[in-house]
């Protein structure tokens, strides 16, 4: 048996074992050779949330408690913490495996689709980061898998499936609020989709899937009514809708000159020197503002959000030429290497990751992008031709993936490369899963 037959054999019949032996060495690698707590800006208030998440004493709005709540629960120790968030990569890894292998109907697929997908070198370092990534991540990933591999598409599906699913979309929205649209989404589809079968099953599994979500949307941003004096999800909302304004500040009314003044100048600062940086004047005008208005921060972001608010209302068409700029810069962007350089003893390690990274990830993650968008504008293409009549669980992924790229460039100035992370595995099978098809179609005509 030549090596090709017994790599083949070994794929086909442990490719799961092997998937999350992987996971785990490559992980291992970073713990012995990275081994550091990554802490950003960011960090800090998760950390200082997690500390008071239970009585929330003295909330300040800025964060929800998704991941405060497991770092609290780890009884403040980071370092446990990275541990945890290193067993949800490994489980991440195993899920991408699971999906892409119940969807391709082929393991090898999964196989690589698992591989490719945990070798980046960003995935893993999401895992020492003190950040929602690697949760979120999960959750996405662990919902698409229970809709994947219990086909909760299907009316006969069992009821609890769907508050599985339900509680862990519920987690996923107090980890990252901008994914409550994900049971809002699901529900429409298996609705649009069953139209025809069992109608009043379908509803009800799907009010079953949204109402804890819902509920819990509800509470949180009622509860942020009651200590902050606005219905949200966050203060930080209003300070995202600036930077999609700021290159339009100007033209904000003069009874807000005082505010308008100081942003444009920097902003204007800012354009000589980085162009690229321009959405996050807001951010570097942010201590002198806070000095002027006399505002409390919080205050002073919900102040931000009403003034951008009319900017967008009165300028729609500088808003859609901001916000279209948003969505390129969601699929473009390169910058999501998040470590700690300077943590980092061994030269071989720190320069060989570099390499890969700068040389090599950093574009196959956009050549992953495009790919992407090009495979899905096929599909859905194919869906309109076919008369809006093929619903299966490919489209189900672009929908949310493509609705999730609109909704986040509509809210918040792309330039994070944050934002598309928590997609990337589905990006990895999609994209894969349409070349592998390619690669049948061609080697069935030879």
């Amino acid at each position: 048996m030549s090596i090709k037959n017994k790599l083949h054999h070994l794929i086909t019949n442990h490719a799961g074992l092997l998937v999350v032996i992987y996971a785990v060495v490559i992980r291992f690698i970073f713990v012995v050779l990275y081994n550091t707590v990554t802490l950003f800006p960011d960090s800090e208030d998760y950390i200082n949330l997690s500390k008071t998440v239970f009585d929330l004493t003295g909330y300040d709005g800025k964060r929800t408690p998704g991941l405060p709540v497991i770092i609290n629960l780890f009884g403040y120790n980071l370092t446990w913490v990275v541990g945890f968030q290193l067993i949800l990569g490994v489980m991440t890894t195993y899920f991408t495996y699971s999906i892409t292998s119940v969807l391709s109907k082929d393991k090898a697929i999964g196989f690589w689709t698992a591989i490719i997908f945990t070798s980046f070198a960003n995935v893993v370092l999401f895992d020492f980061a003190i950040l929602t990534e690697t949760l979120t991540t999960f959750l996405l990933i662990f919902s698409i898998w229970l809709i994947v591999y219990c086909r909760l598409f299907e009316s006969k599906t069992k009821w609890y499936f769907y508050f599985l699913l339900s509680l862990i979309l519920t987690w996923l929205y107090l980890t990252r609020p901008f994914f409550i649209y994900v049971p809002v989404g699901f529900a429409m589809f298996f609705i649009v989709s069953s139209f025809k079968t069992n109608l009043k099953s379908v509803i009800l599994k799907s009010t079953i899937v949204l109402s804890l979500p819902l509920l819990t949307y509800y509470m949180w941003n009622n509860h942020n009514k009651k200590t902050i004096g606005h219905f949200t999800n966050t203060t930080y909302f209003g300070i995202n809708l600036t930077q999609t304004a700021t290159p339009f500040f100007e033209l904000a009314k003069d009874e807000h000159a005082q505010i308008r003044d100081i942003i444009v100048r920097h902003r204007d600062s800012i354009l000589i020197h980085n162009p690229k940086l321009e959405a996050m004047s807001v951010w570097d005008a942010q201590i002198e503002l806070l000095q002027v208005t006399n505002l409390s921060q919080k205050d002073l972001y919900f102040k931000l959000g009403d003034i951008s608010k009319q900017l967008i209302k009165d300028n729609p068409l500088l808003y859609l030429k901001q916000a279209g700029k948003s969505w390129l810069l969601f699929w473009g962007n390169q910058s999501s290497f998040y470590w700690n350089i300077e943590k980092i003893n061994n030269v071989y390690f720190k320069q060989g990751t570099l390499i890969v990274w700068i040389y090599i990830q950093r574009y196959a993650l956009i050549i992953f992008n495009v790919l992407f968008l090009i495979f899905a504008f096929k599909k859905i293409i194919l869906f309109l031709k076919n008369k809006m009549r093929t619903y299966d669980p490919d489209l189900f992924i672009v929908c949310i993936i493509v609705s999730g790229s609109l909704a986040q460039a509509l809210i918040a100035y792309g330039n994070n490369s944050r934002f598309c992370f928590p997609f990337f595995p589905l990006i990895v099978y999609f994209v894969i899963n349409n070349i592998w098809s390619y690669k049948d179609v061609i080697t069935s005509k030879k």
